[in-house]
């Protein structure tokens, strides 16, 4: 008795599958060279990635139909997805601490103090005695120590400017205010160092532009295509403000001597030219050196307000960037109660 003959794709199906592959690849190749050089990749950047799963999913199902053989690629797509594309890390096994190595727990926070109420303010302080950081960094959180939160940090060391806090159990020093402006609007960080051990640790405090106001155009141009050539030159704009604020971010790093922090809201997932240019300063990020998993930290209260009883988060816009005297052995992210942001909590070693 013959064997059938297996039946052949259609070449429909073959050329769909190409294309998905091929769009990718693209993707992948664009978030390796930064994928905010241009608007469809900026735009990308703050879409859910899940969303590139869909795709293979239906081309899972029309090659279980049509051509059984080929239905590990759409699959081996969707890997492709859930991996690289979505950002998701996994440490490598770490070597064992050099000796006089000295444990450094930090933690960064936007936590539009005030917007969502006492429970929210509750719940910031419960994490922050859940993962217990020996340093906090605050962003939007002009006015956080007039309430309960100042009752709460009262024994720490507090150095305070505007929106930043910075509150440490180690001792502080003097908190300078630096501008980091683009033309048209004048923003600023904070710096200040923490003694560690014998070591003088510099931190930054960083809130950088959003990209709401981009976004937002993107919103109303599907309402008129009309309105797509202002929505692309809106989101170019907010890329270039979070460009020239990171660049003088990088020079005052440049003239650091010692061991460098620099933690907030960059509103820039990794893929974007805002952390490569950190990284070109001689950072890289505690999360994908030391965390599992994606990193998430924004979204879930724009899900929540859509699909009520969700709160996955989908872009990962907060970071703790670290230099290269430190090592990150662990990171992740807190609770999504408190604020629209999560926060991000690195266990760093601070080699000797």
């Amino acid at each position: 008795m013959q064997n059938k003959p297996r039946r052949k794709a259609p070449v429909w199906l073959i050329c769909l599958l190409f294309a998905y592959v091929t769009i990718l690849l693209g993707l992948t190749i664009l978030n390796r060279i930064g994928a905010d050089r241009w608007w469809f990749g900026a735009l990308n950047l703050y879409l859910p990635q899940a969303v590139w799963a869909l795709p293979g999913l239906f081309l899972a199902v029309v090659t279980l139909i049509k051509a059984r053989q080929w239905a590990w690629a759409p699959l081996l797509c969707m890997v492709w997805v859930a991996g690289p594309l979505m950002g998701f890390c996994r440490p490598l096994p770490a070597a064992p601490d050099p000796p006089g190595s000295l444990p450094l727990r930090v933690m960064t926070w936007n936590v539009k103090y005030g917007l969502h109420g006492g429970l929210a303010i509750l719940a910031l302080m419960n994490d922050i005695d859940r993962n217990m950081p020996a340093v906090v960094l605050l962003q939007d959180a002009g006015g956080v120590l007039n309430g309960a939160l100042g009752e709460y940090f009262s024994t720490w060391n507090v150095r305070s400017s505007g929106q930043y806090v910075i509150a440490s159990r180690l001792p502080l020093g003097e908190l300078q205010v630096l501008r980091l402006s683009f033309p048209g609007e004048e923003h600023t960080c904070v710096r200040t160092q923490v003694q560690v051990g014998v070591t003088a640790v510099t931190l930054y405090d960083v809130h950088l532009q959003t990209p709401r106001q981009g976004l937002n155009a993107f919103r109303a141009a599907r309402k008129s295509p009309w309105f797509l050539p202002k929505a692309i030159q809106q989101l170019e704009n907010n890329v270039e403000a979070r460009l020239a604020q990171v660049r003088a971010l990088q020079e005052y790093i440049r003239q650091e001597q010692g061991p460098v922090i620099v933690a907030g809201d960059l509103n820039s997932p990794d893929a974007s030219q805002v952390c490569a240019t950190l990284r070109e300063a001689g950072l890289h990020d505690a999360f994908s050196e030391g965390g599992t998993g994606y990193g998430y930290t924004y979204g879930h209260f724009l899900l929540q307000h859509r699909l009520p009883g969700f709160s996955l988060s989908w872009m990962r816009i907060d970071h703790i960037m670290i230099s290269s005297q430190f090592r990150s052995r662990n990171c992740r992210t807190g609770t999504g109660q408190a604020s629209d942001h999560r926060p991000v909590i690195a266990d760093l070693i601070l080699r000797r």
